[in-house]
């Protein structure tokens, strides 16, 4: 097992740091923008779908790592709180999304349990709260790893911002949160993804 290092220890404990200037950035600067009302997703995925598009470890090292980005704590609500997970999988199933993006989403989680096996030679899940931190600040200085988390952070940050009607952002959570305002009008069952291509199709 490798030792970890001065560099990544001083990394480590500015962590809890990090996460709180980053939610007040979030809050900050996502809080003043005007968002357009983005046709999010239907997320009513069940078991059987989901385990078919991701398996139940892979789920579980996905949510594992988004609440290690933006967890739940005394400053606000986490990836679990807007339904993160949830917004992967469907980003997964859905057929207008570029093949290759789904495939490096899924690339990156066999990346993180190898780089697991690599560093502290056991498996992603099996590693402590404290080591599955440790580790994701370690893969976060990799060129694959920077990318690769800041697009699960993006996806965290999509789900927060979503349109509660999808199954997302439940209640509102986010937006409270953020103290935003959403845009009108607000998606309504004709204007929903997919739903409005069939709309459009109708209305022509």
């Amino acid at each position: 097992m490798k030792k970890t290092t001065l560099k990544q220890e001083i990394f480590y404990k500015e962590l809890e740091f990090q996460q709180v200037s980053r939610r007040l950035f979030l809050r900050n600067t996502i809080a003043a923008s005007v968002f357009v009302n983005f046709p999010f997703i239907q997320s009513c995925i069940s078991d059987d779908v989901s385990t078919s598009i991701l398996s139940e470890k892979h789920q579980r090292i996905v949510i594992a790592i988004q609440n290690i980005l933006f967890p739940k704590d005394k400053h606000g609500p986490g990836a679990a709180d807007f339904g993160a997970h949830k917004y992967l999988l469907w980003i997964l199933q859905d057929e207008r999304i570029d093949p290759n993006e789904k495939e490096y989403i899924r690339k990156g989680i066999y990346w993180v349990e190898e780089t697991a096996q690599e560093e502290r030679n056991e498996a992603f899940l099996k590693l402590t709260k404290k080591e599955q931190v440790k580790l994701i600040g370690f893969i976060s200085k990799q060129n694959w790893g920077e990318s690769w988390l800041s697009t699960m952070m993006n996806m965290i940050i999509e789900a927060m911002i979503s349109d509660p009607i999808y199954g997302f952002n439940t209640n509102g959570i986010g937006w409270r949160w953020l103290s935003h305002i959403p845009g009108l009008p607000r998606p309504s069952n004709d204007t929903l993804y997919d739903q409005i291509f069939l709309t459009v199709l109708e209305n022509k």
